[in-house]
């Protein structure tokens, strides 16, 4: 294996970085570039050799060997997807699914299918009268659509061209071999022998995506390998190396894609998990994607043992867009389940209230086909009488089992003490966004409101979920003690490439005396999250209708608008800016005709809202003729509400926010354009928030390449901005610690310690709720002063 490392290592770099400019120029360019495709070929072939030597290894307790093979799949993937296909229906076929099964091995299945689903289907001779020309076309055409799972319809269809193969056997087969020569007919024979029993693998992997089981075997795996076993018997009988190299990668492929399956996961767990799986399956009939797990969520799941776990306390830190809310819609059933005979409730925090309307959302769709109730409470720092009357429902046929609130309104509930009003336990609290526990304006509260939670609800376990944080342990260790654990993966694998730059203006040849012309130029920088660089700059053309010289172009929400008009052909797009006028303004400059369309039923829903509540003269109304819209926190709940689902089921082409919806962002776009990188209040948008804004980008249902573009108006800012994207992730720290830091000798008077620094007052509200349940002891100051002291002095 070495041998053909060192040989790869001479010609890997070179190759990886003209097909990545060959990609970043094509898809955001459209030009085409100097490519050695000998040079690609031949490194994508080196590639696929050390492939196939690692698959002969047992790579089950060798980590580096796992990895070795996951990055040579994918580097050889991306490789051998540029080069220019076979013209031979037969020859293409083979090349692609030999490409395909590669991208599956390397964690890169997601790509595949959208490879797959864009690109000209291969003309195989699936009616060929040669049996031998006309099997082989039916096995690549059904193992592609395996890995294409073009909706349901993919999955039908390969069950029906293999019937179609069974029933034509008898027609073609005798008379094929009967023509074949007397000194190839076994060689014949067993060749087709070996086929069928592709053919046979694949109708076992479909029954079983669909059912979980084949004819109530679950043991899939081991029917899949006694498949493979006999086609690899036949061909070193036959010594039939093109149909080995490939039946070695379909096998690995197969059996990847069946150990990374729901049903493989989630076997054995309990009656309400069986009851969820089996509703996903039904709720996905036009997706398939909806019931097949990503890598991280199957190491999650399965690796990490989460979903078998009783840990009191656990921190799932993966990297965002890895399907954290499934894996706690798992957890969520878990707790339910364990608590079933109490009717035992979960508390779903979100920092803000968009996040809680987008998850409701989720829940309520993946939950209530198993009779799971989702609610949702406002934020508003009281219960009225419609949610006192839900949070009271006796009926068990009516009665929430997840609640869905920000933790502001739910540390309110403790307080007035609505735990024991429910009379049901409090039985699992997810915090999603967890990483918000460092932040200044919500930090502390959420510590303290955990505290509280973790001192007072007796059943209550914790499931923390953010992207990568460093000492996850201690803070899982903080909330459970001892019966606590964390989960942390690499950040060896993501999603969809992505790519970060920074888009500035420069100035081209005069028009006239006062002006000159211009292009867009992007820079694209390297950073420490696998995001594509490549050295030369991008270039965007000018576009007219928005800025018709540099002089107007130079400004930054000129060239955001720009910028946005040109990837909004990719997919949708968000521009974000600093304050809401500028928002508005952004998005009234893109106003143009060929953006224009009214064809949308949901869109005129939202309008006729719109007029309802707002008069027919409101902006927001003439803008989504144009498929744009407008998110802020001047507008109304129900207002920003309507523009994410528009944003989230396609209807926009743009949606201009300010730079608040990083913290809210939780559906999919093409593309992120930061018109500024600072929130309203002049602070830089935090790490955490622009990474989750990166994550969101490209995702599994969007385009093969996420982009976030941000906005210089010259060199100078081009530099700072690129600082900027280069922040390290940090630790979560506790808000508490970062508060006492400077303000211990203020102590002794906290009147006004609050007045100076009113970030202070959620840890006062905690100790005045502490001296009530403690039923106001009289030396509770002198305690409570003497702990601090001895903490933080």
């Amino acid at each position: 294996m070495k041998y053909w490392i060192d040989k790869i290592e001479k010609f890997r770099p070179e190759a990886v970085r003209q097909a990545t400019r060959h990609q970043l120029f094509g898809e955001l360019q459209a030009t085409e570039t100097d490519i050695d495709y000998k040079l690609i070929e031949r490194t994508a072939n080196l590639l696929e050799l050390l492939v196939h030597d690692l698959l002969l290894e047992n790579l089950a307790d060798d980590h580096e060997k796992a990895k070795a093979l996951r990055q040579a799949s994918a580097d050889a993937f991306r490789l051998l997807r540029i080069l220019p296909r076979p013209d031979s229906g037969f020859k293409d076929g083979y090349f692609l699914l030999r490409t395909s099964a590669l991208a599956v091995l390397g964690d890169m299945e997601g790509s595949a299918t959208r490879w797959l689903r864009t690109i000209d289907w291969p003309n195989l001779p699936l009616d060929s009268s040669d049996w031998r020309e006309r099997t082989w076309a039916t096995v690549l055409d059904i193992w592609l659509r395996l890995i294409r799972k073009n909706d349901w319809a993919d999955q039908d269809t390969v069950l029906e061209k293999i019937d179609l193969l069974r029933n034509s056997q008898i027609e073609y087969e005798d008379q094929y071999l009967k023509d074949s020569e007397n000194e190839y007919t076994p060689a014949a024979a067993l060749e087709l022998i070996g086929l069928y029993h592709l053919t046979g693998a694949a109708e076992i992997f479909v029954t079983f995506t669909k059912n979980g089981n084949v004819d109530g075997d679950f043991q899939v795996r081991q029917l899949l390998e006694e498949q493979f076993d006999r086609v690899n018997s036949v061909c070193k009988h036959a010594q039939l190396i093109e149909l080995e190299l490939m039946s070695r990668l379909l096998s690995a492929c197969a059996c990847q894609m069946t150990e990374n399956s729901i049903w493989t996961v989630t076997r054995a767990i309990n009656s309400q998990v069986d009851k969820f799986i089996h509703s996903l399956v039904d709720r996905s009939k036009r997706d398939q994607t909806n019931i097949e797990e990503l890598p991280l969520q199957f190491r999650t799941l399965e690796e990490k043992r989460l979903i078998r776990s009783s840990r009191r306390a656990i921190i799932v830190s993966l990297p965002t867009s890895n399907g954290k809310t499934l894996i706690a819609e798992f957890r969520i059933l878990q707790a339910i389940n364990r608590f079933e005979h109490e009717r035992g409730w979960v508390a779903y925090l979100t920092p803000t209230q968009a996040l809680a309307n987008q998850v409701s959302r989720q829940l309520r769709r993946d939950l209530e086909p198993v009779n799971v109730i989702v609610e949702q409470v406002s934020p508003a720092l009281d219960i009225d009488s419609v949610e006192s009357k839900l949070l009271c429902q006796k009926n068990p046929q009516n009665e929430f089992r997840v609640l869905v609130t920000t933790p502001e309104k739910f540390d309110l509930m403790l307080r007035q003490g609505w735990e024991k009003r429910i009379n049901r336990p409090l039985t699992l609290v997810v915090v999603d966004e967890a990483h918000n526990i460092q932040s200044k304006e919500i930090g502390l509260r959420l510590e303290l409101l955990l505290a509280t939670i973790n001192r007072e609800c007796r059943c209550a376990q914790f499931l923390l979920l953010t992207p990568f944080i460093e000492n996850a342990r201690e803070i899982a260790r903080w909330l459970g003690g001892l019966n606590s654990d964390e989960i942390s993966l690499e950040m060896d694998w993501q999603l969809n490439d992505r790519v970060i730059g920074v888009v500035h203006p420069e100035q081209g040849e005069p028009i006239n005396k006062d002006s000159c012309n211009y292009s867009l130029s992007m820079k694209t920088i390297r950073t420490n999250r696998q995001t594509l660089a490549v050295e030369d700059c991008l270039k965007f053309p000018k576009i007219e209708e928005i800025a018709k010289s540099y002089s107007k172009a130079s400004s930054q929400t000129n060239t955001a608008a720009i910028v946005a008009q040109h990837l909004q052909t990719r997919g949708p797009v968000i521009v974000m800016h600093g304050r809401p006028d500028w928002v508005w303004n952004l998005a009234e400059i893109l106003k143009l005709e060929v953006n224009r369309d009214e064809k949308s039923e949901k869109i005129r829903l939202v309008q006729d809202f719109l007029k309802l509540e707002f008069g027919e003269n409101d902006p927001l109304i003439d803008l989504l003729s144009y498929r744009i819209g407008v998110h802020h926190s001047g507008l109304s709940d129900e207002v920003r509400a309507l523009m994410e689902w528009l944003t989230e089921t396609n209807e926009l082409r743009i949606l201009v926010a300010t730079t608040t919806i990083a913290q809210e962002l939780k559906f999919p776009v093409s593309s992120v354009v930061m018109a500024s990188n600072q929130y309203p209040c002049g602070e830089d948008v935090s790490s955490e928030d622009f990474w989750n804004i990166a994550g969101h980008t490209g995702r599994i249902s969007q385009e093969q390449l996420g982009v976030i573009a941000l906005v210089a108006k010259d060199e100078s800012k081009v530099q700072e901005l690129s600082n900027f994207v280069n922040n390290q992730t940090k630790e979560l720290n506790s808000a508490l610690l970062q508060l006492v830091d400077g303000v211990i000798d203020q102590l002794d008077d906290l009147g006004q310690l609050v007045y100076r620094y009113p970030q202070w007052s959620s840890f006062v509200q905690y100790l005045v709720y502490t001296y009530n349940q403690m039923g106001k002891p009289g030396n509770f100051a002198n305690e409570i002063e003497q702990v601090m002291r001895n903490t933080f002095g």
